[in-house]
């Protein structure tokens, strides 16, 4: 049986999916608090659930984003009452970060929105092959490799731009 699908098909279907997923990314959702959490900060809450006592450092690398921006988040998520920050007895220099309980309410309210949302899904993931489960794999390892380069590029650029602002 031929494929009824050129390869332009796939790469549009791509770019709606992105889209879909960047619309997605900038409305935010409550998950149980009354607070509505952008996805940035309910990340970022998760991985401080799943790794209490994190630093600004760590958690910046598990995300995959700069120390100023999870300062911002976490900030914005701390004022919500979300995560406090503490220091070990001994330790005056190294700041970390751990859920309150009503931090740990929303993300268990997460935890179970991704239960029920990747539901269907992981149905659909279970029917594949190995060998389907391999292309998978390495196709997103290419698309994740090709987000790198592209935002290492956007970013050199943009600090270029910044610099050139900068000298009179």
């Amino acid at each position: 049986m031929q494929n009824p699908h050129r390869k332009s098909d796939l790469f549009e279907l791509w770019i709606r999916i992105m889209n879909k997923v960047i619309r997605s990314e900038s409305l935010p959702r409550d998950f149980g608090t009354g607070d509505p959490l952008f996805t940035s900060e309910i990340h970022t809450l998760c991985v401080i659930g799943t790794a209490p006592g994190i630093n600004i450092t760590d958690l910046s690398v598990r995300l995959g984003v700069t120390k100023g921006a999870i300062s911002k988040i976490a900030k914005k998520i701390e004022e919500k009452g979300l995560i406090e920050r503490y220091q070990e007895p001994g330790n005056d220099k190294e700041v970390l970060l751990r859920l309150t309980p009503k931090g740990k309410k929303a993300y268990l309210g997460h935890e179970n929105y991704h239960k029920k949302a990747f539901e269907r899904i992981t149905r659909a993931m279970e029917t594949l092959t190995d060998e389907q489960t391999v292309f998978l794999f390495q196709a997103f390892e290419s698309i994740e490799e090709m987000m790198d380069s592209t935002l290492l590029e956007k970013e050199s650029i943009k600090r270029t731009d910044t610099t050139h602002e900068k000298t009179p």
